[in-house]
């Protein structure tokens, strides 16, 4: 599995503290951005340019990552358990690994690979603690388009579709929430164009910068769950950074 040590720029909510075991050695590019990264969301396919978050503009930002054998193994065994759903708090140090490994008998590619981004998180945000969640969904968990109020999320989904975005320029912040009156998404005047919704694919590693990012008040990212139903489940793992300061 690969490691790395992501070093955050400075200012930023992350620490730079935490250092994941075993890094792999790598070398950030963090020379000027070009136009393009003025773009709310930012598709990647190296765990290094992860640390484009840090940018303002981006808010979203994926993560090209297929599951490989073991994990998509895991992933089908999971599925197949109609109540299957863990959750925890995880310190990412040398005891986040075993704890997760006790938490998942009999799955430790999840159980590896849910750590390896609890170190991610760690070292984006600083963060002491991440709360994990994996379940296996027969139903969308947020059906909505809506921001959340969190730092900074990671969302990986090992079965079925990926989360639903939207970029900046496709959305119309006001109406957000309550204000749609109960109208879809579709049709309440959210979309600033048909066809504009975004979607990640099965193994991606999704970032959502939430509204309580430093500076990011009304420019949280704006997402939604895709359909799932008991025919056609998901099986999705959710990391949130925990600052017990707040």
């Amino acid at each position: 599995m690969q490691r790395l040590s992501i070093t955050v720029p400075g200012g930023s909510p992350g620490t730079g503290k935490h250092t994941p075991a075993d890094p792999e050695h790598a070398t950030l590019d963090q020379t000027c951005y070009s136009e393009a990264t003025l773009a709310s969301s930012r598709v990647v396919h190296d765990v290094a340019d992860l640390i484009a978050i840090f940018e303002p503009h981006v808010n979203v930002q994926v993560l090209r990552r297929p599951l490989s054998d073991g994990l998509a193994d895991d992933a089908r065994k999971a599925v197949c358990e109609q109540r299957f759903r863990e959750r925890a708090m995880i310190r990412p140090d040398t005891c986040g690994r075993s704890e997760l490994r006790s938490l998942l008998p009999g799955f430790p590619h999840l159980a590896d690979d849910a750590y390896f981004w609890t170190d991610v998180l760690a070292e984006l945000t600083g963060c002491e603690f991440v709360g994990v969640r994996l379940e296996r969904l027969d139903k969308a968990m947020c059906p909505r388009f809506h921001v959340d109020k969190v730092t900074l999320r990671i969302v990986r989904t090992f079965g079925g579709p990926g989360t639903e975005y939207l970029v900046n320029a496709d959305v119309d912040r006001r109406w957000l929430g309550a204000a749609a009156h109960g109208l879809a998404d579709e049709e309440s005047g959210l979309l600033r164009s048909p066809g504009c919704v975004r979607a990640a694919a099965t193994g991606d590693v999704v970032l959502l910068k939430g509204e309580a990012w430093p500076d990011n008040a009304d420019r949280g990212a704006v997402h939604r769950s895709p359909h799932a139903s008991p025919s056609a489940p998901r099986l999705v793992m959710t990391l949130d950074s925990i600052d017990w300061a707040t």
